[in-house]
């Protein structure tokens, strides 16, 4: 394998990874924009809550995500595959929905915490990656999902 195409395949490993935890970011801030950059315009999500194409996704993901003052994603493991212009990454994640303002982290009957792996199919749009398709494992919960 020549040295181009070793740095190639490093730098878009690399770049596929960033996309799941650019998504975190933008949740955990509440930059939707940032959010809907990591996706395809056709993107379907098999989420773990309701599946939808994005932006309908998105529409309901949205106020569940706001309903707690705070949220915080661990991403954990990473798992990536390229293949020219296509990829996958399986990203584990641990997400912190904490519903005291006054004291995220603290006890409260309302909190959510929950283990789930992303499974992102990639692809190249241009300079950049974009989830074309996502399916969301939901492996764990601890706290009730809100009633929205």
């Amino acid at each position: 394998m020549q040295i181009e195409t070793m740095v190639r395949e490093l730098w878009d490993r690399e770049n596929i990874a960033k996309v799941p935890r650019a998504y975190s970011r933008g949740v955990d801030r509440r930059d939707w924009a940032l959010v809907r950059a990591c996706f395809a315009e056709d993107c379907y999500v098999d989420g773990s809550r309701a599946s939808a194409p994005i932006d309908e996704y998105l529409a309901g993901l949205i106020p569940g995500v706001e309903y707690f003052p705070v949220t915080m994603h661990y991403m954990g493991n990473q798992m990536v595959d390229v293949d020219g212009d296509t990829g996958f990454v399986e990203s584990y994640c641990v997400a912190f929905h904490w519903k005291s303002a006054e004291q995220p982290g603290g006890s409260h009957p309302g909190n959510l915490i929950v283990g789930v792996r992303y499974h992102d199919s990639m692809v190249r749009a241009g300079d950049r990656w974009v989830i074309a398709r996502r399916r969301v494992d939901p492996d764990w919960r601890n706290g009730p999902y809100p009633d929205l």
